[in-house]
């Protein structure tokens, strides 16, 4: 049976971003993901309106990943939309060259799957001090096996004899969603804000809708790109303001208007890299 090597047991530390040096690498949460799509935009180019597309993409691969995630999470006592949050964390919606075809990789798994692997570079921190290595993952035949391979992972990983290490993660051992997500932090990544990022990308997109086992027609963007009185506004809610990206926008810009700092709007919105789209909702704390 091949060994499964999740990211918690890879990782033990986050590193953290410098504002005028950027570590460009491809796989995982704490690392940073090239700007393989066109619609993803450097921190000091503006958004154009031709970008609009980017959020209706990231919408897109939500709809693509939806029915395998609730699928394989209602049989394993596993919530959908966890699993299609971490789905969108760890392979940067999408476009890391692990998580796209023929690879569907979504969630950095190491060896092998089915006598099937690929060899990519990585980021590891060894020595005190982050190196990039060439490591062989598992290449899955799709989304669908990539949920499955996770899912045995939360599932069936011991901590010791009889005690499993993500049974904090299981529905029937929780009242929410956030349960599940305050399990993984500590657990699957080292990452402080982990389980924050889980939420508000569960929020933002709506995903408990998943958590029925039933996929639903998407209507996040619909409001967004149809309401321009929205876009480029900012709003008050339960946990603090948001605001929609417009055209000529930038991290910098938009960090300036609330007086917060660029690392700390990237954090509050599980930006793993200085890129942002038209349309796409920021939360600002």
């Amino acid at each position: 049976m091949d060994e499964i090597r999740t990211r918690s047991s890879r990782h033990e530390q986050k590193m953290y971003k410098n504002n005028h040096k950027r570590m460009v690498s491809v796989i995982g949460t704490s690392l940073v993901f090239l700007p393989i799509v066109g619609n993803l935009l450097p921190l000091g180019v503006e958004a154009t309106e031709a970008e609009t597309q980017g959020a209706v993409s990231q919408q897109a691969f939500i709809d693509s990943i939806g029915y395998s995630a609730a699928s394989v999470a209602d049989a394993n006592d596993l919530y959908a939309s966890v699993m299609i949050a971490q789905a969108l964390l760890e392979s940067s919606y999408g476009t890391s060259g692990l998580a796209a075809a023929p690879n569907y990789n979504l969630f950095g798994v190491k060896g092998s799957y089915g006598g099937q692997t690929v060899y990519m570079p990585t980021a590891e921190y060894l020595n005190g001090e982050w190196v990039t290595v060439t490591e062989p993952f598992r290449s899955y035949p799709s989304y669908t096996e990539s949920f499955q391979d996770h899912a045995n992972v939360l599932r069936t990983t011991l901590a010791s004899s009889g005690n499993y290490h993500y049974s904090g993660v299981w529905k029937s051992n929780t009242t929410s969603y956030m349960d599940a997500t305050a399990a993984l932090a500590g657990r699957y990544a080292t990452d402080p804000n982990y389980a924050s990022k889980l939420n508000w990308l569960i929020s933002a997109y709506g995903l408990t809708a998943y958590d029925s086992g039933n996929t639903v027609a998407s209507t996040t963007y619909e409001s967004q790109s149809g309401d321009q009185a929205t876009i480029g506004q900012s709003s008050a809610t339960a946990s603090g303001q948001t605001y929609t990206v417009v055209s000529g926008d930038t991290l910098w810009g938009i960090a300036e208007k609330f007086g917060v700092s660029v690392d700390q709007l990237m954090a509050s919105n599980g930006i793993t890299a200085e890129l942002i789209t038209v349309g796409q909702v920021l939360q600002i704390v």
